[in-house]
């Protein structure tokens, strides 16, 4: 602004010393003298805002300086250093407990009605299924260890118990300690994660309704891209079995297990699993008789992102067929279940299963039936669930139960599945 006030009046003494030369009688000489006293001043005036820019700038970069450096100062003043040592609360590993408690009645009064797994049923009385205690804790960078405990009938038993060795070579996950083999779809799953109450009859007839597991050795492979998305084979090694389909006495009853997974991304919503499975050992305490179980598995979900809490489908199917030694001959035995769950709301899901097997020792002896349940989680630790069960058989009598089942988990151990 003031350089625009100097050059107006610098123009307008110029203008009237060469429109007025009545009242001013200056010479040319003068003129140009004004004039260079005007190109003196502007040069002046550039210089003085050039000088006043610089100035700022420079202030600027000095509070910048004096600032990092004390924030320097203040972080090396505050700095504390600690040793390598585990601090004590992070070592504590996440504890879990976990309870069912049922209520079961039906019509038969057949002992493989009533004691299907070691349970009284059909009594009308209020049981307690199992407690669960479940220890799990990441042991360093490089492993993990997890360890469930199981009470039932006033009886404790281990589970399982192993420790994961992670990211080895050949990208596996390394698994030791007792644990359920990764054959299909169910037969890792606890109880209290299981779509229905009880397990397919299938799984009951095959392995029992403590599934196969056993001490071993396992390896989880995560394979390149092959034909699906995602492809995962699992080779596992345990010693002994349930004795259902292997042997769990004699010295060397190993029963070897292998499960390859392809999954594919149909869509945002919708992921589809075709699984196959397979499982050999002896069958009798001297080791002699073989048995061989192999398994096809398919399971389709849907869960809308934007919906997934209060919309949902999850379909799995799942063949087995068992061969098995009895002295010169072999028996082919065959089974399979379907079973369909829809999540009606944010807490109700309803589902359904059909299954069907013949005895993996006597061929001409079968069950089929199916169950029909109602869940209404009260919250992600607390569930109620009330099953309807029907099961045909040929061997014995047929039965009908009624089952009001609920369960509960503390901790971080919540139901899981696999």
């Amino acid at each position: 602004m003031m350089r625009i006030i100097v050059s107006f009046f610098c123009i307008c003494g110029l203008c009237n010393t060469i429109f007025m030369p009545s009242v001013y009688a200056q010479s040319k000489a003068e003129t140009d003298s004004l004039l260079k006293k005007l190109q003196r001043i502007e040069n002046r005036l550039q210089q003085l805002e050039k000088e006043e820019k610089e100035s700022n700038i420079q202030e600027l970069l000095n509070k910048a300086k004096m600032m990092s450096r004390k924030k320097k100062e203040g972080i090396d003043e505050h700095k504390k250093f600690h040793s390598g040592l585990r601090q004590q609360s992070a070592m504590n590993p996440n504890i879990s407990v976990g309870g069912e408690f049922y209520f079961a009645t039906g019509k038969s009064q057949s002992d493989l009605n009533r004691l299907p797994s070691e349970k009284e049923w059909g009594t009308g009385k209020l049981f307690l299924r199992e407690v669960e205690l479940g220890v799990e804790s990441a042991l360093d960078p490089y492993s993990r260890g997890k360890v469930f405990i199981g009470l039932g009938n006033e009886e404790a038993s281990v589970e399982e118990a192993y420790l994961v060795w992670l990211n080895c070579p050949l990208n596996m996950n390394l698994k030791m300690g007792k644990f359920k083999t990764q054959f299909g779809q169910l037969n890792r799953y606890h109880d209290h994660a299981l779509p229905q109450f009880d397990r397919p009859r299938v799984l009951v007839q095959f392995f029992g309704n403590e599934t196969l597991h056993g001490l071993g050795l396992a390896g989880n492979f995560l394979l390149p891209r092959l034909w699906a998305h995602v492809n995962e084979l699992d080779l596992e090694v345990i010693s002994g079995g349930n004795g259902f389909s292997f042997t769990h006495e004699g010295r060397h009853n190993f029963v070897y297990v292998t499960h390859l997974k392809n999954y594919y991304d149909l869509s945002r919503s919708t992921y589809f699993e075709v699984g196959l499975s397979g499982a050999a050992g002896k069958n009798d305490p001297k080791e002699v008789r073989e048995t061989w179980i192999g398994g096809a598995d398919v399971t389709l979900k849907w869960q809308p992102p934007d919906r997934a809490k209060y919309k949902g489908l999850e379909w799995r199917t799942e063949f087995l067929i068992s061969k098995r030694q009895e002295g010169p001959d072999w028996i082919n035995a065959y089974g399979a279940f379907s079973s369909i769950q829809f999540r009606l709301a944010a807490r109700t899901l309803i589902s359904g299963r059909l299954d069907m097997t013949q005895l993996p020792c006597d061929r001409d002896m079968w069950e089929r039936g199916g169950a029909v349940a109602f869940d209404y989680w009260q919250s992600e630790f607390v569930f109620i669930r009330l099953q309807y069960t029907y099961i045909d058989r040929n061997f014995d009598e047929n039965d009908q139960r009624l089952i009001l089942h609920t369960c509960w988990a503390m901790g971080p151990h919540r139901h899981e599945a696999y």
